[in-house]
């Protein structure tokens, strides 16, 4: 990591919200809203962005922890504005506190955090996974 990862710097990514991301999608019955999942996936993106411009060659950060309110409902059309800053560096471990808007309010937030790591060692280590599963599964 480098050491512009500090406390206070921020990322944003944005989406349009497609019928794909609606609840409605997956859930027929469902209201024709986006679901908590496509909201906590922006904020998780506007976080990985935060981090990544701060990391050395063969690092990347990970997902390990987040908790997340969803308060509003967006509706297909609009666009989540998704934005996450550092709060805390520990380690390899950065906390953030991320939110999203639609075109009208708040529609959700919360904390994250993830870990950086070594790409590659992480690599190596689901491949002896996927090695051991794939065993399992022809036996």
């Amino acid at each position: 990591m480098k050491s512009s990862l500090v406390p206070g710097v921020a990322g944003e990514y944005r989406h349009r919200v497609v019928t794909e991301n609606l609840v409605r999608f997956r859930k027929p019955d469902a209201p024709a809203v986006v679901s908590s999942p496509w909201v906590l996936y922006a904020m998780e993106t506007a976080s990985y962005e935060a981090i990544r411009p701060h990391l050395d060659a063969g690092e990347v950060s990970v997902g390990v922890g987040f908790q997340f309110e969803h308060l509003a409902a967006t509706p297909a059309g609009d666009t989540l504005v998704a934005r996450a800053t550092i709060t805390a560096v520990e380690g390899n471990k950065i906390t953030l506190d991320f939110e999203a808007r639609d075109s009208h309010e708040l529609v959700a937030r919360g904390t994250h955090v993830r870990a950086v790591i070594d790409k590659s060692r992480f690599e190596r280590r689901v491949d002896r996974k996927r090695n051991r599963t794939g065993s399992a599964a022809g036996e």
